[in-house]
């Protein structure tokens, strides 16, 4: 058999060789490997995926990384294959650590973005801040429309529509208890109320005050828009309300 001389040179390149080529083959999945620009990294086999996480790590006073596009796509998109069950991580996650804010969204447009649900019965997000959060009009609350609810000009039109007057047995109006009562008079056991407008078609009720009574006091429309008439059988201080 023929002999191969084997010179020390052949020696160190095989070193080499072995040196650069048994790591990469070791490490697998395209860990430790550049990223090729406008390729898929590592690779579209699913078997090359990466198997630990690629951090970049920066220490400066700006950002630690910056992704742009100049044309008139996005400027970057994650995907991920979180599942719904508690404590999965996000998708995406932005965690200061020196107590400024985690994220700013800015648009030179008049939409500054959209958040979709699966299931549009499901809720866009949630927190656990209780302050308020300054320009958000929020359309709706406790599943309830923004037209569900009634504008302070119609609370206060419907607090005006509430009337009431406590009226003595003597047929004067309690001044400490009277919402639009202008006057009373009574002529026998039967009080007119006149109130500060029209109450012709208005409902009204009349409680006695103070001991129980056995005969219920009977209302009806006053011969002027303004006025109601009750009748208590005797003599008997009563409570008028009016609701319009």
């Amino acid at each position: 058999m023929k002999r191969i001389p084997f010179s020390g040179r052949a020696a160190v390149v095989c070193s080499l060789i072995l040196a650069i080529g048994v790591p990469t083959t070791a490490m697998g999945f395209g860990e430790g490997r550049n990223l090729l620009l406008g390729k898929r990294n590592p690779s579209s086999n699913p078997s090359q995926s990466l198997t630990s996480e690629t951090q970049i790590i920066a220490n400066n006073s700006t950002y630690g990384t910056r992704q742009s596009n100049k044309g008139t796509g996005g400027g970057a998109i994650y995907g991920c294959r979180a599942t719904a069950t508690a404590g999965q991580p996000a998708c995406v996650r932005a965690s200061n650590l020196n107590g400024g804010q985690a994220f700013q969204f800015t648009t030179t447009g008049a939409n500054a973005g959209s958040i979709t649900v699966g299931n549009p019965a499901g809720a866009p997000f949630t927190t656990n801040a209780t302050g308020v959060a300054t320009g958000l009009n929020a359309d709706k609350v406790d599943g309830k429309d923004a037209t569900d609810f009634a504008a302070a000009t119609d609370l206060k039109a419907e607090t005006a529509s509430l009337l009431g007057a406590q009226i003595t047995a003597t047929g004067n109006v309690d001044t400490n208890h009277n919402r639009g009562g202008v006057s009373a008079s009574v002529a026998g056991s039967v009080y007119t109320v006149t109130f500060n407008r029209d109450v012709s078609k208005c409902s009204y009720t009349a409680s006695p005050t103070g001991a129980a009574s056995a005969q219920s006091p009977g209302v009806d429309a006053g011969a002027v828009a303004t006025q109601v008439t009750v009748d208590t059988g005797t003599p008997k201080a009563f409570y008028l309300q009016v609701v319009c």
